[in-house]
């Protein structure tokens, strides 16, 4: 027995020093598998990032973006498009590519309308298209290129947060291949702005605090200022960084806090034109975030808090098994707050709960849709990738050889199912982030008109975003027949097909009644119609 007991010893003793040999870190070598994981997460999220550009649905909010890029508005679009006249899809397409007629001042006039949105993304995606065209193709281009930009900057924030590369390593093999990261890094939105600028931002304030210099305070307020201009939510990540600020350096507190309020101020104050704005149009602004206001039930909130953790690392619906990825994020945060540094788990449960919490309590309370907004919580999520790229980053370098391989395969499974995730929306013309239930149609409509030989769509302004949308998608042969609100028209009888496309009831309820048309439901649940004359004989 005690020979035994001793040749286990031994054989234990010895694979944990080939796990040692196969994993060492000096000189920061890393084992062969190790690097061909990372090498391979980078590339797999580089190609997600640029496939399938031109083919996935220009949605609402994409045709949006470009209608006010190029300068014009949601007014201008409806009072000069929707007039009733029969138009071809290139006349509608106008409001979506730059004109002679709208030059930057009418740019900047578009964004002040609605300036719900800041607008240093939208600057930059004018400068882009005047290089690069205005193609979907080209427009998508803008964030996928700026969300390259958050690789360096997670490696520099986890230099500074865990003074490990290993650990920066793997959070840039995360963000790679992270379903959250990819689909909005594809979109013409703001977004994959936003996730550098808080990286970034976060990455110049620690740099900050170690320095202590003026030029590190000065870029940092550089940074709020940017991370300001291109979300509205961006003002909670510098609170997060002065509740981190004030639990960490007591020893010389008021000397670092009037260095971080002085820049945080100053990036504040190049802010305040904007701020200004928004004040001027309420009312406006308001009306447009009508939509993250509207009611929901708790149990719902709860729902898509769990799948949207669930859609940071695997972007698949897993049912009632997403709550696997809570508990394993309570699993992280508890080894987390319990076996490091305070300075290290402090900064990242600040960074959680400041931009969190108020959304968390706004939805509890007014039962909203701020914190069930997956965008919404950008710094949310990244703090959590933080987290987890620690975790696996110090039990990789465990001489444990239990907690050794439980890090490495999770690390390969993370990669696996994001890629996995990734390959799948990749190949979709429609993923949920672009609101499926509404727009998940779209294509198969745009199919549908497509096969027929001389088609008429009707429309009317009550959805005229919806219809700019749908343009992308249509055939050059196409003719849309747009219409002012509570306006009936008649319908041309040359065309050999009509739909009615995202119209009021009224609309089609008349056309019912004064034409004698039958609408043929195309979906159950959008509002598409083929219309068919019916017969003489069986006309009223």
């Amino acid at each position: 027995m005690a020979s035994r007991a001793a040749s286990a010893t031994s054989l234990r003793g010895a694979t944990e020093v080939k796990v040692r040999k196969q994993f060492r870190l000096v000189g920061k070598r890393y084992p062969t598998w190790l690097k061909l994981l990372l090498l391979t997460s980078l590339l797999l999220g580089l190609c997600f990032r640029f496939v399938n550009l031109d083919r996935k649905l220009y949605w609402h909010d994409e045709a949006l973006t470009s209608l006010r890029v190029f300068g014009y508005t949601q007014t201008e679009l409806v009072q000069q498009a929707f007039n009733g006249q029969v138009v071809e899809v290139a006349t509608l397409q106008k409001y979506q590519h730059p004109s002679p007629d709208k030059g930057w001042g009418d740019t900047l006039t578009a964004l002040a309308g609605n300036a719900e949105h800041p607008p240093l993304y939208y600057l930059l995606a004018r400068l882009w298209s005047d290089g690069f065209g205005s193609s979907v193709a080209a427009m998508r281009s803008l964030p996928v290129v700026i969300s390259l930009f958050a690789f360096p900057c997670i490696y520099w924030l986890c230099l500074e947060l865990f003074e490990s590369s290993l650990t920066a390593a793997i959070a840039c093999a995360l963000i790679a291949i992270a379903p959250f990261h990819v689909i909005y890094a594809q979109e013409a939105r703001e977004y994959s702005l936003w996730a550098v600028t808080v990286l970034f931002s976060s990455a110049s304030f620690l740099r900050a605090l170690r320095l202590q210099t003026k030029q590190a305070w000065g870029l940092y307020a550089i940074a709020v200022s940017l991370s300001l201009y291109t979300h509205a939510l961006a003002g909670l990540v510098p609170i997060a960084h002065g509740v981190y600020l004030l639990a960490t350096q007591r020893d010389r507190l008021f000397k670092t806090f009037k260095s971080f309020a002085l820049a945080a101020i100053a990036g504040l104050a190049t802010f305040l034109p904007w701020i200004i704005l928004v004040v001027q149009n309420w009312a406006q602004v308001h009306a447009a975030t009508e939509g993250v206001r509207r009611a929901q039930t708790l149990h719902t909130i709860i729902g898509k808090w769990f799948i949207n953790l669930n859609r940071v690392f695997v972007d698949i619906e897993l049912g009632s098994a997403n709550i696997i990825f809570v508990l394993l994020a309570a699993v992280v945060f508890y080894w987390l707050c319990h076996h490091t540094a305070q300075r290290i788990w402090l900064f990242i449960v600040s960074l959680i709960v400041v931009t969190a919490f108020p959304l968390v309590i706004a939805d509890l309370i007014l039962q909203s849709r701020y914190s069930t907004n997956l965008r919404y919580l950008t710094p949310c999520y990244i703090a959590i990738e933080l987290a987890v790229a620690y975790y696996l980053a110090t039990h990789l370098r465990s001489r444990q050889l239990r907690q050794h391989k439980v890090a490495r395969t999770a690390l390969v499974t993370l990669v696996a199912a994001g890629s996995l995730s990734c390959l799948i929306s990749s190949q979709s013309e429609v993923w949920w982030h672009k609101s499926i239930q509404k727009t998940g149609f779209y294509p198969e409509f745009s199919r549908i008109v497509d096969r027929t030989t001389n088609p008429l769509i009707i429309s009317d302004s009550s959805n005229a975003i919806d219809v700019l949308s749908l343009s992308h998608s249509l055939d050059s042969k196409v003719h849309l027949q747009l219409l002012p609100a509570t306006v009936v028209p008649q319908v041309p009888g040359q065309f050999s097909d009509v739909f009615l496309f995202s119209a009021s009831i009224p609309l089609r309820e008349n056309l019912e009644k004064t034409q004698n048309f039958q609408a043929q439901p195309l979906s159950k649940t959008r509002n598409v119609f083929h219309l068919t004359k019916l017969p003489a004989s069986l006309r009223k």
